[in-house]
């Protein structure tokens, strides 16, 4: 059936809408248990998921199609909120309020971010990222934390609204040009539009000027750049982990579905993009002395290495682009939770502070240099794979100069990353640190996405797998 009869096609999506309602209810008579129930729900969620992998379902008459791409999508996205609840309960600092509604919060924007995964029409792709927008918002005002966290949130806000609606006048556009909300029906009727003319280049712009806000690139994220330091780390690990993988998953499925078989130039503007975002963000980084600051612009410059593998979505593109969300998304959980875990110790993000951190703390230290030099690409880690099937990717998509200006970004980030290891490891000690007895979630935050990091390269082929049958499907 592909109507209403198969609905229960979102049972992941039903078990993380009820254990978001359990979570609001208890968070008012036993705030202690919610971050317990928002973790077995994530878990149902995966379990549920794990009966799914089959055919094609399409729902709701092709509002959402649950294919492969979205299986392997969701797989992460699910982990990843998972580890990000895990590490969320350790950022609360003595004396404040542990906001028991949080996890709640973080329940519905993974639900938004399945369901936007699987979004194969214009209106869902639009309203399942507005439901991750709207929560992600609600999360940063409700666990704000300094005197600077409200002009944070709303400087958050009023970026997100401005993507929404670039993303919504695109997408009327594209309507316009097609007759179609459907994005594969769209993308057969512009096959045959005259890609030159003017309403199809402004429909391409709006659109990836709109995900350009929603992946955080230059210059847009330096409207939002308190939003790092503004709002507590738990709710940025999540954005920068699920939130970006989500997004990322929307513009491939619009990428493939709608502009993969037509005359439109597309990859040359989203190669513009990827090597302007690359490299003014590890240029920014490099210049920063705050932890915190140092990962908001390389997430700038992770994220335009990312939109390399759209230069080649018909061939390993695709491919490719998961198995770097899946690298992106461990080295973020361990860089951030790592962040988190030593902040409680010295109360403060400057990389100068992380100096002596081997002493007081071997095994966070290692995992932060696990962490920075997989961001760097260093092999064997996970990054290393990532970037090389981007860089392959870039290469066979005829944009070897794309590749060339990705290698020397690689070398660039290299120094700002291993200034911070460097740091860990051999600067003396600016203080001494009274260790802290660390949170169970954190360490398994930390120790996991460590773990998956350090082992992506013996797991390369089942993983490799994974993705080639996400890209099948979604060219399919």
């Amino acid at each position: 059936m592909s109507t209403f009869g198969n609905l229960l096609a979102f049972s992941p999506e039903l078990w993380l809408l009820a254990g978001a309602v359990v979570v609001f209810l208890l968070a008012r008579f036993a705030p202690g248990t919610t971050t317990t129930v928002a973790l077995v729900a994530l878990v149902g969620a995966l379990l549920a998921l794990a009966t799914q992998f089959k055919e094609t379902i399409t729902i709701l008459d092709g509002a959402f199609t649950l294919d492969g791409f979205a299986v392997v999508v969701d797989v992460v996205l699910l982990v990843a909120a998972g580890l990000a609840v895990l590490a969320s309960k350790a950022d609360v600092l003595p004396g404040e309020s542990p906001a028991a509604a949080v996890p709640g919060f973080f329940l519905l924007a993974t639900l938004g971010a399945l369901l936007a995964a699987s979004a194969a029409e214009m209106v869902s792709v639009f309203l399942s990222l507005e439901l991750v927008a709207v929560n992600l918002y609600v999360l940063s005002a409700l666990a704000r934390r300094g005197a600077g966290a409200v002009s944070a949130s709303l400087g958050y806000l009023a970026v997100g609204a401005a993507s929404s609606g670039l993303i919504l006048y695109g997408m009327a556009l594209v309507f316009g040009l097609s007759g179609q909300t459907n994005l594969s029906a769209a993308g057969r009727a512009l096959a045959s539009v005259n890609p030159n003319q003017a309403a199809v280049w402004l429909a391409l712009s709006l659109l990836l000027g709109g995900f350009a806000f929603r992946l955080g690139l230059l210059p847009l994220r330096w409207w939002t750049r308190g939003f790092e330091v503004g709002i507590p780390l738990r709710v940025v690990v999540f954005v920068q982990s699920v939130g970006v993988v989500a997004a990322f998953a929307v513009f491939g499925r619009l990428a493939v579905a709608t502009f993969s078989g037509t005359r439109i130039a597309y990859p040359v503007a989203i190669a513009i993009v990827a090597a302007v975002a690359m490299t003014a963000g590890n240029i920014l980084a490099l210049a920063q002395t705050s932890l915190r600051r140092l990962l908001a612009y390389s997430s700038i410059a992770q994220a335009g290495f990312a939109l390399m593998a759209f230069t080649d979505v018909k061939r390993i593109g695709i491919s490719a682009l998961l198995v770097f969300l899946v690298a992106l998304a461990l080295t973020s959980l361990g860089a951030f939770g790592t962040v988190i875990a030593y902040a409680r110790s010295v109360h403060s993000d400057a990389i100068r502070d992380l100096a002596g951190m081997w002493r007081w703390s071997s095994v966070l230290a290692l995992a932060l240099a696990v962490a920075f030099l997989s961001l760097a690409g260093l092999p064997p880690l996970a990054g290393f794979f990532g970037k090389l099937l981007v860089l392959q990717a870039a290469v066979d998509g005829g944009y070897a100069w794309l590749a060339v200006i990705g290698v020397a970004n690689m070398v660039l980030a290299a120094f700002g990353y291993l200034r911070v290891v460097r740091s860990v490891f051999i600067d003396s000690p600016v203080f001494e640190v009274v260790p802290v007895r660390l949170d169970g979630g954190i360490r398994a935050t930390v120790g996991l996405a460590s773990a998956g990091i350090v082992f992506m390269g013996l797991l390369m082929g089942p993983l490799y797998a994974a993705a080639s049958y996400g890209r099948a499907a979604l060219l399919h």
